[in-house]
């Protein structure tokens, strides 16, 4: 095989985020395990209302908004590049902050398989929705993937970041202005 070839079959593969291991198709590999349980939201958000998406990991019904406390929304997709580099940050916030910072991801675009793989395969904690229809991404004002919307308990959004290549460190800079908090 080519190293073109092989280059090419190592992107596509890397795209799709259906299989857990190199060189595993789809069919071999199942279906994927990851499955993170959504919490109830209360208050709409901003730009995007009452909406309820089905849950990443259960399927059940989920309402996006935050519930008591300020949320950090996610939006991503197994076929976002920059996405991808950010995954493992995000992640990190979540696991540091996530006592007093909610996280909840919104697989954009994509199919529910493709958005459990890619969750699979980067370990998230963190619960996300569905969004086929990319309702969230439309309601909020992002151009493209990724992007990420920091919303106060009430459900106004207090800041929208949508340039790629966020950090944790600059996620937890953001969430301690948006939110008036002092995260270390």
């Amino acid at each position: 095989m080519s190293a073109v070839a092989a280059l090419a079959l190592v992107a596509l593969a890397g795209c799709t985020g259906e299989s857990p291991e190199p060189g595993v198709s789809s069919e071999d590999a199942g279906d994927p395990t990851w499955s993170v349980a959504c919490a109830p939201g209360s208050a709409p958000i901003e730009g995007v209302g009452d909406l309820e998406l089905d849950c990443l990991g259960d399927g059940a019904k989920a309402a996006v908004g935050p519930e008591g406390k300020p949320l950090m929304v996610v939006l991503w997709a197994s076929w976002c590049v920059p996405c991808r580099d950010e995954a493992p940050e995000v992640e990190a916030f979540y696991q540091a902050h996530g006592d007093e910072v909610d996280v909840l991801g919104v697989d954009t675009a994509d199919t529910r398989d493709a958005g459990r793989w890619f969750a699979e395969d980067f370990g998230m904690t963190f619960p996300s929705v569905s969004d086929p229809d990319e309702a969230v991404r439309i309601g909020l004002g992002v151009p493209a993937l990724p992007g990420v919307a920091f919303v106060n308990p009430d459900g106004s959004v207090a800041e929208l970041v949508v340039e790629p290549g966020v950090t944790t460190e600059s996620l937890t800079e953001t969430a301690n202005a948006a939110f008036g908090l002092e995260l270390s």
